[in-house]
């Protein structure tokens, strides 16, 4: 079975969901594309000279993350450093779900988010990691979701929805921050969880 392969992207997304459906707000002229497998969403990033098929997306009112490609405990990792900011740091992509179901990649939380906000409102959707994935199908029709790390709400395999829009909670509380976690999801079912339909192609990730 096809995989793609990743280091966690951590990101702090601020609102505005509506910002980042936009058609063109990720599509870049270098698609990640289905060569040979497993792909390996993070080789030969740069992000001092950003490699093309990427993209920092910023907002205009709000300081941007700091995103950094850093070498931990022996391999390649994507670093994100967020005090009082946010910005989406992306990878355009054009993959068949059905090519490539299965996401695979290592991560940690070095610092949780403490906050007495209930974090299934949006007030409190704020999360120390974020993964978000735009699905579209043959028809034209895009669903947009998040991975996401729970604060202190949610279990593993849980899914947490604000309005229409889906969180897939992957791992999370306290007591897992500063350890390494391997995480796997299959794209399929979390493209049929969301209300997807027909054969989706991930388009961002």
């Amino acid at each position: 079975m096809k995989k793609l392969l990743g280091a966690l992207i951590l990101i702090a997304i601020a609102g505005g969901v509506w910002w980042m459906m936009r058609p063109t707000s990720f599509e870049t002229d270098k698609p990640l594309v289905l060569d040979e497998a497993p792909v390996d969403l993070l080789a030969g990033l740069d992000t001092d000279t950003l490699t093309d098929g990427w993209v920092h997306r910023k907002f205009l009112t709000i300081t941007a993350a700091d995103y950094q490609m850093v070498q931990e405990e022996g391999a390649p990792a994507l670093r994100c450093g967020t005090d009082s900011s946010a910005s989406i740091f992306a990878r355009d992509a054009q993959i068949n779900v059905a090519d490539a179901p299965i996401l695979s990649w290592q991560g940690k939380v070095s610092q949780p988010i403490e906050s007495d906000v209930d974090e299934a409102t949006k007030e409190g959707d704020d999360h120390p990691v974020r993964l978000f994935l735009v699905f579209s199908n043959e028809t034209g029709d895009r669903r947009a979701m998040e991975i996401i790390w729970s604060n202190k709400k949610f279990a593993p395999g849980d899914y947490k929805i604000i309005g229409d829009f889906c969180h897939y909670v992957a791992n999370g509380l306290n007591e897992n921050v500063g350890t390494w976690h391997s995480e796997t999801v299959d794209l399929r079912q979390i493209y049929s969880n969301i209300g997807g339909a027909g054969k989706p192609t991930l388009e961002v990730h």
